[in-house]
């Protein structure tokens, strides 16, 4: 019997090892009556211990197969034997959380948007995710937020029901799948005006204020459609109490209050921005300073040690190739680290060089007739070497 779906709150109870099998090396066992919810629905399995007289054994996972629940665990029992199994409790109820949160949301969603959610998973590392299939603004995932969290505060009543067959078609209710036998039916809020009636095999809290908070930490288009990323509960909670810290710590830095924070980090990105463009102009006019010390020749090449812009390194190579008629590169690295290259030439097909630096200096990389650019892990001689021997 499946007790977790009628008494998701029960953490304990007494029941029969009806098998017991290793296969590859694996303990699954089979009970008579269970607490323990396996893995279905996008939620991981329950785990827990059994105690057999003096023996505790750890259950490690639950999986369904051809309709039997066979649960892992760290050591073999014989069949028949009694044990007193015992939920991990804490997990559990931090899933129930997630889970009810996640039925109110999409709901809400579905009732005003008529979006479906053709997505979940529950995460105990990372945020749960919900796929559905169509678009929302930023706008309209607040709005369905805080609805969300106003049907938490009503702490409307949450369970579950068993409808026949033949009272099914009379019924409207969300499903992700077509669901073959009996359907378990959660309801949110009361059955003449629920928030939300959805086909679901796990466990749920009670009363939605039990859910305590649900929180959308993120959001991305995902199929077509939209992927919201959420926590709720204590999960939720502690998510705040870290991105409190961090607001907290940000504030001391910066010897500011946490609503001013944001103004801080705009104007020290500023800061920066008028920084880097100050030493770009610096870096590309020492560049200059350097092609222009060259001296007079059919091909030339330059190298630079310390990091410039992209822009820097696009005008200088520019000016190369308007200053020299043959070919010229552009270093950019140590013989330590390698070098990133630009070469070309605005007369003849760059090309031709990359394929003389492929083959001297195993250099990566490809381009246009005027341009190449690439890596290598040639040394400083080498490359010189090569360009000086450029006819």
């Amino acid at each position: 019997m499946k007790l977790y779906e009628n008494e998701s709150y029960r953490r304990e109870n007494q029941t029969e090892v009806l098998s017991c099998e290793t296969i590859d090396g694996k303990n699954w066992i089979r009970l008579k009556d269970t607490i323990f919810f396996p893995e279905e629905g996008g939620q991981y399995a329950d785990t827990g211990i059994l105690r057999n007289g003096d023996v505790t054994v750890r259950v490690l996972d639950g999986q369904l197969k051809q309709g039997e629940i066979f649960y892992l665990v760290d050591q073999p029992l014989e069949a028949g034997a009694q044990v007193e199994c015992v939920l991990d409790w804490e997990q559990r109820f931090m899933r129930m959380q997630q889970h009810t949160g996640e039925h109110i949301l999409t709901g809400l969603i579905h009732r005003h948007f008529g979006y479906n959610n053709v997505g979940f998973h529950l995460s105990d590392e990372s945020p749960v995710t919900l796929d559905l299939d169509g678009m929302l603004t930023a706008e309209q995932i607040a709005r369905m937020e805080l609805l969300a969290n106003e049907m938490v505060y009503q702490n409307l009543p949450v369970t579950a029901s068993y409808p026949s067959r033949e009272e099914l078609p009379d019924l409207t209710y969300r499903s992700k799948i077509e669901i073959e036998g009996q359907v378990r039916l959660i309801t949110i809020g009361e059955a003449q005006d629920p928030v939300d009636v959805c086909a679901c095999c796990a466990p749920h809290v009670a009363r939605t204020g039990e859910v305590g908070l649900i929180k959308v930490i993120s959001f991305q288009k995902y199929k077509g459609g939209i992927r919201l990323n959420i926590l709720c509960g204590r999960r939720a909670f502690q998510h705040f109490q870290e991105q409190t810290e961090i607001m907290n710590s940000l504030a001391r830095r910066f010897s500011t209050s946490m609503d001013k924070v944001m103004g801080c980090v705009e104007g020290q990105a500023k800061e920066i921005a008028d920084l880097k463009s100050r030493v770009s102009a610096f870096a590309e006019k020492r560049l200059a300073d350097q092609i222009a010390a060259l001296p007079d020749s059919a091909h030339a090449c330059l190298f630079v040690e310390e990091e410039i812009s992209q822009v820097a390194a696009k005008n200088s190579f520019n000016a190369m190739t308007a200053r020299f008629p043959g070919y010229v590169g552009l270093f950019l690295g140590t013989d330590e680290k390698g070098y990133r290259f630009q070469a070309g030439s605005a007369a003849l097909d760059a090309r031709e060089l990359m394929e003389m630096m492929k083959e001297r200096l195993d250099a990566k990389g490809g381009g246009s007739p005027r341009m190449v650019q690439g890596k290598t892990a040639a040394k400083k001689a080498e490359i010189a070497d090569l360009f000086a021997e450029l006819r």
